[in-house]
């Protein structure tokens, strides 16, 4: 089962996220990040549709900074015409490790209900 993650956030956050949890896990090949710098909503979806043309079949788990934001309207809109994308707002590091870490192990259905999870076990006042 091949789970890919699409990271969307405003400005370059996305890259952020992707290159600071490559610095933790290393290299990986199932980690898309995409702005919304400079795009409208519409212009954005038509780039996130045709990579998604690209990638096939695959299960897909969207990642977007803010909901309600444009990001995560963006991927809902898709979500609502592609039946294997699930999106999550929020996204941080937890999130996106969880990810990487369990995506090959845990059933496609499942794994969004985890990252929701263990994206709150990240946040902690101490």
């Amino acid at each position: 089962m091949m789970v890919t993650g699409l990271v969307i956030c405003h400005g370059n956050l996305a890259f952020e996220f992707v290159n600071a949890v490559e610095k933790i896990l290393g290299s990986t090949d199932s980690l898309y990040p995409f702005t919304n710098e400079n795009l409208s909503p519409e212009t954005l979806y038509h780039h996130l549709v045709s990579f998604l043309h690209k990638q096939g079949g695959d299960d897909v788990i969207i990642m977007a900074d803010l909901r309600g934001g444009s990001c995560w309207t963006v991927a809902k809109r898709i979500s609502h015409e592609f039946p294997k994308i699930h999106v999550i707002s929020g996204v941080n590091l937890p999130m996106l490790i969880s990810f990487l870490t369990k995506r090959d192990t845990v059933p496609p259905e499942e794994l969004p209900a985890i990252l929701e999870q263990d994206t709150h076990r990240g946040v902690r006042m101490d």
